[in-house]
């Protein structure tokens, strides 16, 4: 294991910013996560955990020790009990799923991934092995690691749908543990890891468990139209899902290989049915999904794109012309630009629609 010094992290971040990292350390295993993390602790540091950078926007250089998590580590195909983890974290409150439990199941497979493998390269490896369940959330940038944290989901499909555990490591102890489906207490683009325990623990892989039924998930109404056109039979396969989902981004989204982005900036809010009828008296074409009996779930994307903002630029940074729901720099630009950018989307759409957009990226 090697600390380096004032390293650059351009290419450790989708934006592209170029910040300096005070120090920085690509771990490839859990031993080498500790020795970095007893390097911090004699040298007095703080730290910041990093994984693709996808869901990071650096306003500035970071006087720390960035420890990026490169465990990438994958084993599919297992259909065997002995595969999942067997470590223990003692339960926040009594556990009654049995996500997993059917481990020995063979229509079942069990994928272990180190939290530093690539979202996409996982989920493709996945459905072209014969391992289903993942193919609506191709193309989702960043590592496995992130997938838990933010519970990412796209097109009908979440993470959580599919997870078992996840294995952590405390960042202050070096102790290492397992957290079951129930533990990672799972909402819209929410866990456990990000409250204030959750915060504490390092991701360091993750157990997820696939189907080896062909059937997959098509309810999102644009991939349901997507397919309508391309699925070569009324019941399209996984594989077929995938190349969809996929075209479907690539047609939307910017690669951040050619455009700095961090993929959709903005939760879809979640407002009570009172509001919803208010915002319709108002707005007749607002899209509105359902949620719980409560709350309704509202596009951001409709909102922003209604307030004007689709396509607008400010020097190097700016609004997808393509898809509201994502920033964009063009380059020689700083992450603070992007962040005053979001708030003068979020005090817009507050001030038109009395409704609070919640970022998804991390500002730093």
């Amino acid at each position: 294991m090697h600390i380096s010094e004032n390293v650059s992290l351009r290419q450790y971040n989708s934006f592209g910013f170029d910040v300096q990292a005070e120090y920085f350390c690509s771990a490839t295993s859990i031993e080498q996560v500790r020795e970095a993390l007893e390097w911090r602790r004699r040298n007095n540091k703080a730290l910041l955990v990093l994984g693709g950078g996808s869901n990071t926007v650096f306003t500035r250089n970071v006087s720390a020790l960035v420890l990026q998590i490169a465990i990438d580590d994958l084993t599919i195909g297992s259909n065997s009990a002995e595969n999942l983890p067997t470590e223990k974290l003692v339960s926040k409150h009594p556990t009654t799923d049995n996500m997993g439990s059917n481990a020995e199941n063979p229509s079942t497979t069990v994928v272990t991934a180190g939290a530093g493998c690539n979202w996409h390269e996982l989920v493709e490896k996945t459905v072209f092995s014969g391992s289903y369940g993942l193919e609506n959330l191709a193309l989702i940038p960043g590592n496995a690691g992130a997938a838990p944290i933010q519970n990412i989901g796209a097109y009908g499909k979440e993470l959580c749908d599919n997870l078992v555990s996840v294995s952590v490591l405390h960042q202050h102890t070096g102790e290492t543990a397992v957290l079951r489906h129930q533990e990672c207490e799972f909402a819209y683009r929410h866990s456990f890891f990000k409250t204030t325990a959750g915060r504490d623990w390092i991701v360091t892989g993750i157990t997820l468990e696939l189907s080896r039924d062909d059937k997959p998930v098509v309810t999102y109404q644009a991939l349901v139209d997507a397919m309508a056109d391309t699925a070569e039979s009324t019941e399209p396969t996984a594989e077929e899902v995938f190349n969809q989902v996929c075209s479907l981004r690539r047609s939307k989204l910017p690669d951040p290989n050619i455009i700095g982005n961090a993929g959709s900036f903005f939760k879809n809010p979640l407002v009570t049915c009172q509001q919803v009828d208010t915002l319709l008296a108002q707005y007749p074409n607002l899209p509105v999904y359902p949620h719980s009996s409560d709350y309704r779930k509202l596009p951001a994307a409709w909102l922003i794109d209604q307030a004007g903002w689709k396509g607008y630029r400010c020097g190097p940074v700016g609004v997808h012309d393509q898809q509201a729901l994502v920033l964009v720099h063009f380059g020689a630009g700083n992450g603070q630009q992007i962040a005053t950018l979001a708030d003068e989307i979020c005090l817009d759409i507050k001030s038109r629609f009395n409704i609070d957009l919640e970022r998804e990226p991390q500002i730093y």
